[in-house]
């Protein structure tokens, strides 16, 4: 059965939202008091609606009760009905209530008024602009607690052609290497191997796959990819500085 996810209002960020779910296959319901919005979604996602979701009863109309998860995302200009919208999901029982806060005061707020999960776009975005300044090495970080974080690097250029067994990440670096984002491979009939880990093909740079399953005695690294790891921001910063 296909998720059914719902997206409340249709900025700029909840348009996107709305969007990247379609292209990953969820059943998108998006909701926004403006027809324009409505009309300029309505033939991507699996349903649009035009409603105030402040109004408790258009909510019921538009069975937003049956949802999966909701996103709240309703922007900036209009924090009282973003929190009012939160309280009425709440009362509909919606199993996970994903809302957008502006500071850290909405952010209470609508854990109070029962929001599951409270983000701000805008402040992540800030911290995650920091973390690449900082470590140009790292294409996508994502900070856990404890020090702890998962990020995206370039494979350093030692790894190719070698295996995880054979360069013992865990034990030399104290990370974990869990999964590969990988070009995917075009035959190419005047190679029987490649020079990058040893795989005939030529790397196609725009469709890429990842790897979940990396067996970690028989595969062995290409020069195009992208390792994701998680470990203390301390050691993934050491294995973004080797050769």
């Amino acid at each position: 059965m296909v998720a059914r996810v719902v997206v409340i209002g249709l900025g700029i960020f909840g348009r996107e939202v709305a969007l990247s779910l379609t292209k990953r296959g969820f059943s998108v319901m998006a909701i926004d008091s403006s027809p324009d919005l409505i009309e300029d979604i309505k033939d991507v996602v699996a349903q649009a609606v035009v409603a105030d979701t402040t109004d408790e009863s258009a909510l019921y109309e538009a069975k937003v009760d049956e949802a999966s998860v909701v996103i709240n995302a309703i922007g900036t200009r209009h924090i009282e009905n973003s929190i009012l919208t939160t309280a009425l999901l709440r009362q509909l029982q919606v199993p996970r209530i994903v809302a957008r806060a502006v500071n850290d005061l909405h952010a209470r707020i609508l854990r109070q008024v029962g929001a599951s999960e409270v983000i701000n776009p805008e402040q992540d975005m800030g911290r995650k602009l920091a973390h690449q300044i900082a470590r140009p090495g790292l294409r996508d970080v994502l900070s856990l607690s404890d020090g702890f974080c998962v990020a995206e690097i370039p494979v350093p250029p030692s790894f190719v052609g070698r295996s995880l067994s054979e360069l013992e990440v865990k034990g030399r670096y104290s990370v974990n290497v869990v999964g590969v984002q990988r070009a995917k491979l075009a035959p190419d009939l005047d190679s029987d191997d490649d020079e990058q880990g040893g795989t005939a093909g030529r790397l196609l740079d725009e469709t890429r796959r990842f790897i979940l399953d990396v067996d970690p005695k028989q595969d062995t690294f290409l020069g195009d990819d992208t390792l994701v790891v998680i470990g203390r921001e301390e050691d993934v910063n050491r294995l973004t500085g080797l050769g």
